[in-house]
């Protein structure tokens, strides 16, 4: 049996339609909700055999293991509010291996980003409960630890991105700052050269060498965007490093 598990947090938009994505071949569904204020957990309780824990949210990498532990499944496929199982997806049949590396479809305001980085953009997300678990020293953009061998599908992911540029943002502006505090917390220091040259060599790489010019202003936005996290990401680890940062 597959287990679908899903980490979320307000997301009353996009939940319905992950979770329909998913229970017509998952044999579970488990939903952890981090502490959402708005109607997550209605809209997901009214869908037939979703069943629903409620988890303060620490971090990325412990919300996950937290559901890796609780899923009834020999098999787990993760899969966030923002994201959806492709009919392709819907017929694999897991077997040999531990885990499974599937390529990400990603959208940004309609466009499917094919260059840049974007695609395929592979993630270990379909895998063996009992042979994988969390790295939980990686609280941000999370790592999958495998015990045994990891192979690759084509089945691939839908993940519709943000819902705006200004969500967009603020969620690069989480990510950075998250980054920026598992490197201190591992002893990382951040100099000049870390927040003036990271940023840009971000986007140059994105924009120009993966060619996400192809994907028009999609691309240069999220080139942009991803600039923007490291950007934030240096800063702010210059600022736990050198100041008292602000509450």
């Amino acid at each position: 049996m597959i287990s679908a598990t899903i980490i979320a947090q307000d997301e009353e938009r996009a939940i319905g339609d992950c979770i329909e994505s998913v229970r017509g071949f998952c044999g579970e569904v488990l939903l952890v909700d981090g502490g959402s204020r708005d109607r997550t957990r209605e809209v997901a309780s009214r869908i037939t055999g979703v069943r629903i824990l409620e988890r303060a949210f620490g971090d990325f990498a412990r919300q996950h293991e937290f559901a890796r532990g609780e899923a009834k499944g020999e098999w787990i496929l993760s899969i966030d509010a923002d994201e959806r199982a492709s009919p392709e997806l819907a017929r694999v049949k897991p077997g040999q291996h531990a885990a499974y590396s599937l390529p990400f479809k990603n959208h940004f305001r309609g466009v499917w980003l094919r260059h840049g980085g974007f695609w395929p953009d592979r993630h270990v997300r379909l895998f063996r409960r009992d042979a994988c678990r969390y790295d939980l020293s990686r609280t941000v953009h999370e790592k999958l630890l495998v015990d045994g061998s990891t192979a690759s599908l084509d089945a691939p992911i839908l993940h519709f991105t943000y819902d705006s540029l200004e969500d967009c943002l603020a969620k690069m502006t989480r990510y950075g700052l998250g980054a920026a505090q598992m490197l201190h917390a591992q002893g990382r220091r951040a100099t000049a050269f870390d927040i003036a040259v990271r940023p840009s060599w971000r986007f140059f790489r994105g924009y120009v060498l993966k060619a996400g010019f192809l994907d028009g202003a999609a691309g240069a936005a999220m080139a942009w965007a991803r600039a923007y996290e490291a950007y934030v990401k240096y800063a702010r680890l210059w600022e736990y490093s050198r100041l008292k940062p602000a509450a």
